[in-house]
């Protein structure tokens, strides 16, 4: 029996050769050609942007908080609105020749030792654009260029006397459907009436010792409104008509009711329209027609928590997980970590055995997390999704501070407040 087997593997093998001589024959080397041509393209086109964006130059801006900060996070929307205008549509020779891509930002909240800065680094050539559309909404502010915070940090699982934690955030559900925005967070007859929605993450990172370093790391791209748009407004098609039936397997009890009562299978087909949905689809739909009204950016949110091995603190995860969860509700998105980037791995039968394997994939993953979140990279882990201007500044703003409104006691803000000379200032000769 074996020998039979053996001999009838040998002439199927031995067929192989024929089968291609075949193949190319009748013009499969045409398609052999394509596929070559395609692989060396896509990695002609990826050196060329590897080196385009090698070329870029970065600044890392500083933002210090007025002293006495009441605005609207409104302000910060009209920021991010100005900030869209590096929107470009490369040509043809700057796309495949010079490798050029979109730029992008990356807005960071930064906590040192319990001490939270807000910094954005941006393109070099763009620096004049992002001061002067925060100055336009913060005048009290103050915007330094700085040094990167992690420049003179690296990283890896066996040597380094520091250990990490860090995700990236997903989306619940379908980009179309926004998450809970600043003005989910107004209270008009509250004494309050408004409600800093990052107070929980702020009051988080104000609970960092002098030995950690947590920070939310948020890469924004801007996008044209005709590649993101008209994928909302079929959302909201899909949630006024409900989902479309997919292929079932025949039902004879539903073929039946059919039969019995035409008239009832017929509704169900032409499905709903907007004056009979609930008040929590109606709430959505609206939801995510707003949404489309509104500039956006691709957009990808990464945590980072680093401290010394000896004092590393895993428990400190939970706390910014859920200072994310209050951006959820039933009737919007949400954000949840992707597992998949998460340096954590559980064992599936064995903890002793597997524990070899599990160290190796989490200390890779840590590797990539640490490597992704230096370079402000926006590829790699987590895809990236659309997000307006209106959700953007709900996750990024400055904190309230005032008299009696203080999102954090541990903000770096303005020493005194500046004001512009007298116009009359007399001047002298001396």
């Amino acid at each position: 029996m074996f020998e039979s087997t053996y001999n009838g593997v040998v002439s199927a093998v031995g067929l192989v050769p024929g089968y291609l001589w075949w193949f190319f024959g009748h013009g499969g080397w045409l398609i052999f050609v394509g596929l070559t041509l395609w692989v060396l393209f896509q990695q002609y086109l990826e050196e060329i942007q590897d080196q385009y964006v090698k070329s870029m130059e970065w600044v890392f801006l500083n933002i210090r908080v007025p002293r006495t900060n009441e605005l609207s996070t409104l302000a910060v929307e009209q920021a991010f609105a100005q900030m869209h205008a590096i929107l470009t549509k490369a040509t043809f020779a700057q796309k495949y020749v010079e490798g050029q891509i979109q730029a992008w930002y990356s807005l960071e909240m930064v906590s040192l030792g319990g001490k939270i800065s807000f910094i954005v680094r941006a393109p070099k050539k763009h620096k004049d654009l992002v001061e002067s559309a925060l100055y336009a909404q913060y005048p009290g502010a103050e915007i330094t260029e700085v040094a990167d915070y992690l420049e003179k940090l690296d990283y890896d699982a066996e040597t380094s006397s520091i250990d990490l934690w860090g995700t990236e955030l997903m989306l619940v559900e379908d980009a179309g459907l926004p998450i809970k925005t600043y003005r989910d967070f107004e209270h008009p007859t509250a004494k309050d009436k408004i409600v800093d929605p990052l107070k929980p993450l702020f009051e988080a990172m104000a609970k960092m010792s002098a030995h950690e370093m947590f920070a939310v790391q948020t890469i924004i791209l801007p996008v044209a409104d005709a590649d993101w748009k008209p994928k909302g407004e079929k959302k909201a098609g899909e949630i006024i008509e409900g989902p479309r039936p997919g292929h079932k397997a025949f039902n004879l009890l539903r073929f039946l009711a059919g039969i019995i009562k035409p008239e009832e299978h017929a509704a169900a087909k032409e499905g709903k329209n907007f004056s009979v949905l609930s008040d929590v689809e109606k709430d959505r739909v609206n939801r995510v027609l707003n949404k489309v009204g509104k500039p956006g950016y691709l957009a990808k949110i990464r945590l980072l928590y680093i401290a010394p091995k000896q004092k590393f603190d895993k428990a400190k995860a939970a706390l910014f997980i859920g200072a994310f969860k209050t951006f959820a509700s039933a009737n919007t998105n949400g954000f949840k970590p992707n597992g998949d980037v998460t340096p954590k791995l559980d064992y599936k039968l064995s903890e002793s055995l597997e524990k070899p394997y599990i160290d190796f994939v989490v200390g890779k993953r840590k590797a990539g997390m640490f490597k992704n979140f230096k370079s402000r990279s926006p590829g790699g882990g987590t895809k990236v999704y659309v997000l307006n201007i209106e959700e953007l500044s709900t996750i990024y703003h400055l904190p309230l501070v005032g008299e009696e409104t203080v999102s954090s006691p541990n903000v770096d803000t303005v020493a005194s407040k500046k004001s512009q000379p007298p116009a009359d200032l007399p001047i002298g000769e001396y």
